[in-house]
């Protein structure tokens, strides 16, 4: 049996950010960190940004892909979402798209009662996280952390047609250099990304927080093991037991193994992992534990409700060949080898591109509140109206698309389209007790509410105004689109050029929108942002957790991951994961009397 100070059970984003931290201000700690995926350390996969997709392929071993209860509200389909699985968990598997909230979101969870998380108060730990190159001296951005933000090494010229049609097209929703300075939330504007501006590499928080200290001792990473469950004695977390990961060490035995902390047990497994190994631990709902025969140690029937997630359907559209875009190494990653010296050299080119140049953070005109009925009307009128700060949505343009096999030689512009406070909130529960990989009892309720599909319809037709408009379009894949009645006008279909700025709107009939929402039941995915299910709230509100990640009716254990949050946020979530990990750290320090540095 091994004993350590602190025991990590998962070792995503916000378990390498803590165990940096504290191992930085403290090296003769004992850490322990027990991650199901393996090393991310110099994979290409993980460390060349354009290689992101290769990820989320339907054979990757470096993401879980679980997968939800079929749905009347997809037309039958069973949603599947993806999150990280390897040391540095999403950090780095994800898009490397630079969003960041609102204030608002973190005053919001303030007024739950959260002491010490209101957006004031969290803006030092904010600008602790980054070195933000595309622009110096703003307010809310900082200059010497470790995470680089970066501007577009690449351009491809995508993102500039899509802002100047913003321009001219909707002249009145403004243009700005900065989307995310917590206060921006409607207005087009360049995307920036984590990736370091010298060396063209993700900037993920293995490589920048953990890594870095992989010389001493005291910290152990284990790879391939899966935490069955906290080890509690006497209302206190004294450690875990573990076992084999069925995907990446599938050749192991499946015995228990059992490591002991002396100071804390820290669980951050994520929005799947983390409510799962608290209910096969004995804290959750008693009639989700009783199902599966579990002992109930702590009534907190909270554990697992509240997932959230952002949702988004991604239309496709042709582009004229002469358009460059990463096509071509999205499909066909031996590409890769003819922009390797440059991207070695340079730390530019292709390999160090997520294909994104440009996005829109909107709120709705009156005029396209009104074409979208009531149900967003009423959504608007009860959540986002008197939050300006709020974006109800992003349009995010992608150079290019992993299509199908027919379509390849072709060029394309996707488009995703991201609702950022959907109305749906769903559950992650265990399925058995003593299997730590079984699968979950999963419903995320995508599109089960009218207000949520009602934006999703909106966005569909803003976006396509939007990119039919753009010098380099060439008409709709339609294979990527609503199937309109035949003979319809809204018909998709190739196109020599594009439509002049003036040209009038696309007029939907009742069978056009109709097609409409069957394509966004049929086609509505995640956003890779699963959140919310060990909510930082009140107990008796459903909390999971109190303002110090403390585990409500357990000594010893907390919880730090993007599951804490208690209500959504308005961005990729890999922002707020890095500021939950830098506040857990501090937290944590504070704790042991250990003192951080504060660079």
């Amino acid at each position: 049996m091994s004993m350590f100070d602190i025991i990590f059970a998962g070792g995503g984003t916000t378990a390498c950010v803590i165990a940096g931290r504290l191992t930085t201000a403290d090296p003769v700690l004992k850490i322990l960190i027990i991650e199901s995926g393996q090393h991310s350390r110099d994979n290409p996969c993980h460390v060349q940004p354009c290689r992101y997709v290769e990820n989320i392929a339907p054979d990757s071993t470096t993401v879980s892909f679980h997968v939800g209860k079929s749905s009347a509200h997809l037309n039958g389909r069973a949603p599947v979402v993806p999150c990280g699985r390897t040391v540095g968990g999403g950090s780095a598997v994800n898009f490397m798209m630079y969003v960041r909230g609102s204030a608002s979101d973190y005053d919001d969870w303030a007024a739950l009662g959260n002491e010490g998380w209101g957006f004031d108060e969290l803006l030092p730990l904010i600008r602790k996280i980054e070195t933000f190159t595309p622009i110096p001296d703003r307010a809310t951005h900082g200059y010497s952390g470790p995470i680089g933000i970066s501007a577009k090494g690449t351009d491809f010229g995508i993102g500039k047609q899509f802002l100047e049609v913003g321009k001219a097209y909707d002249p009145d929703r403004p243009q700005v250099d900065d989307t995310n300075d917590f206060k921006t939330g409607n207005a087009y504007g360049p995307a920036y990304r984590y990736v370091d501006p010298a060396t063209g590499k993700r900037c993920d928080t293995a490589s920048r927080y953990l890594y870095p200290h992989s010389g001493n001792p005291n910290v152990v990473i284990m790879v391939g093991k899966r935490v069955k469950r906290i080890i509690i004695e006497n209302g206190r977390a004294v450690g875990v037991e573990y076992t084999s990961d069925a995907i990446s060490d599938p050749e192991k035995s499946r015995e228990l193994i059992t490591a002991k902390a002396t100071k804390l047990v820290v669980v951050s497994g994520g929005a799947f992992g983390s409510p799962s190994i608290l209910e096969r631990s004995g804290i959750g709902s008693p009639r989700i534990l009783a199902k599966h025969n579990v002992d109930v140690l702590v009534d907190l029937p909270g554990v697992g409700e509240n997932y959230m997630d952002h949702y988004n359907v991604r239309p496709v559209f042709h582009l004229s060949d002469e358009t460059e875009t990463m096509d071509d190494v999205w499909r066909d990653s031996g590409v890769i080898t003819e922009f390797l010296k440059e991207w070695e050299v340079s730390g530019k080119g292709k390999i160090a591109y997520n294909g994104i140049e440009a996005m829109l953070k909107m709120r709705p005109t009156a005029a396209e509140l009104a074409s979208a009925g009531p149900a967003l009307q009423l959504r608007w009128e009860t959540f986002f109206q008197n939050r300006p700060d709020k974006p109800m949505a992003m349009i995010v343009p992608f150079s290019g698309f992993r299509l199908h096999h027919s379509l390849i030689g072709l060029k394309f512009i996707s488009v995703s389209n991201y609702i950022l406070y959907p109305e749906a909130i769903g559950h992650v529960h265990i399925t058995s007790r003593e299997d730590a990989n079984a699968p979950l009892d999963f419903d995320p309720e995508s599109c089960s509410k009218p207000g949520d599909v009602a934006l999703l319809t909106l966005l569909y037709k803003m976006t396509r105004e939007r990119v039919r408009r753009m010098p380099a379009y060439r008409g709709e894949v339609a294979l990527y689109h609503p199937q309109f009645p035949a003979g319809s006008p809204a018909a998709c279909k190739e196109e020599d050029d594009p439509v002049p700025i003036s040209a009038p709107d696309i007029a939907y009939s009742e069978q056009d929108e109709e097609a409409i929402v069957n394509f966004i039941r049929n086609t509505a995915a995640t956003s890779w942002h699963s959140l919310g299910t060990c909510a930082m709230k009140p107990r008796d509100q459903g909390g999971v957790v109190d303002a110090r990640l403390n585990v409500y009716g357990v000594e010893g254990l907390k919880v730090a991951d993007l599951s804490i949050c208690p209500t959504n946020v308005g961005n990729n979530t890999y922002s707020t994961a890095l500021l939950i990990g830098e506040k857990a750290a501090a937290i944590i320090a504070e704790d042991l009397g250990v003192k951080l540095n504060h660079e």
